[in-house]
């Protein structure tokens, strides 16, 4: 289980933004409901919607977990049922915003990002989809053998497991991931709870994944849906847990594509952490990268009023992500010894 013990030098909280600057049809949590019920889910959703009066998924499932919660519910069998399938419906669906080389080609401010990440960053990600993880894969700065956090992972395949984490920057993927699965792999040596990862042969890690055509065999998908009752895992546990930890140790926090909810407790106590061992003498920094960071700005300062006297706030409102990451880059550049600019492999 790989955790951060030293230094960190960036934290990042990556969000739906982010997803939806690589692939415009990537909906945002607002738009989910809508294009779930376009493909084979559609019936369910669209009868649960119309019962709980809501085109909003995260009010309803808030409602279905509701009635499944209470005592001697009728039909509980069968909803919790609805409830797993429904996490599967949208382990597929994201399934279809993975890495790909020819992205490159028309986001080339992908390898800028990449350039960003340094030795023993912590990566806290609230999206399903693995693109940042087939992206960091590639260029060879990260590998999944050893870098999500607080994890063990299992693949059914030995020399998958022996790949080294270079520069040990760990990715907390704390609301699950389209290729998490309850383990397959059952021993008197493994702990069921444990992440089991799909690999599908280079479709998700281009470079530690190609020839490795095994992964996951059998079990349920580790997506922590969208619901205002959020039903978690022993390891994604663990992983909001080291992540609390880690942004204690963070010397800057970067958020893109996230618009800090009110209802996101968990990223409000990642932020209340991150501020707690900043001083005069070691001055921290937060950095919003978002084209509405003001409002964001200003929900940070309405839930800390004190938050400015505690740390340095920089908010960057360029609409195009290259054009954000090169402030991003300047904001960044030698601040506390750090260097942003790499050449990759």
């Amino acid at each position: 289980m790989e955790t951060h013990t030293a230094q960190i030098n960036n934290m990042f909280l990556i969000g739906a933004g982010f997803t939806r600057a690589v692939f415009p049809n990537a909906p945002l949590n607002k738009d989910l409901l809508a294009v779930l019920c376009k493909g084979s889910a559609c019936t369910t959703l669209s009868k649960y919607s119309r019962k709980y009066k809501s085109k909003d998924i995260e009010i309803l499932l808030t409602h279905l977990d509701l009635e499944i919660l209470r005592p001697k519910a009728r039909q509980q069998t069968a909803l919790r049922k609805v409830r797993n399938d429904i996490g599967q419906q949208l382990a597929q669906y994201f399934g279809q915003f993975r890495f790909e080389k020819e992205i490159l080609k028309r986001s080339g401010w992908l390898e800028q990002l990449v350039k960003l990440f340094n030795e023993n960053d912590a990566i806290i990600t609230l999206n399903y989809d693995c693109f940042l993880d087939g992206l960091l894969d590639y260029y060879e700065v990260w590998s999944p053998s050893k870098g999500y956090g607080a994890v063990e992972v299992d693949v059914p395949d030995a020399s998958f497991s022996n790949l080294p984490n270079p520069k040990n920057i760990l990715i907390y993927k704390i609301h699950g991931s389209e290729n998490f699965h309850t383990s397959a792999v059952q021993s008197d040596h493994v702990d069921p709870r444990h992440i089991g990862l799909a690999v599908e042969e280079g479709r998700i890690y281009p470079k530690s994944g190609t020839g490795s055509k095994l992964g996951v065999l059998a079990g349920r998908p580790y997506i922590i849906a969208p619901s205002f009752l959020k039903v978690f895992y022993p390891q994604t546990n663990r992983m909001m847990n080291e992540a609390l930890r880690a942004a204690v140790l963070a010397r800057n926090f970067v958020i893109i594509g996230s618009s800090l909810r009110p209802e996101d407790s968990h990223l409000w106590l990642l932020i209340d952490n991150f501020c707690q061992q900043s001083s005069r003498n070691n001055r921290k920094k937060l950095i919003i990268m978002d084209p509405h960071a003001d409002d964001i700005q200003s929900r940070l300062e309405e839930n800390y009023p004190q938050i400015e006297k505690r740390v340095d706030i920089d908010v960057i409102k360029r609409c195009l992500l290259e054009e954000s990451l090169e402030v991003l880059t300047g904001k960044l550049d030698g601040r506390n010894g750090i260097h942003c600019h790499r050449e990759l492999k």
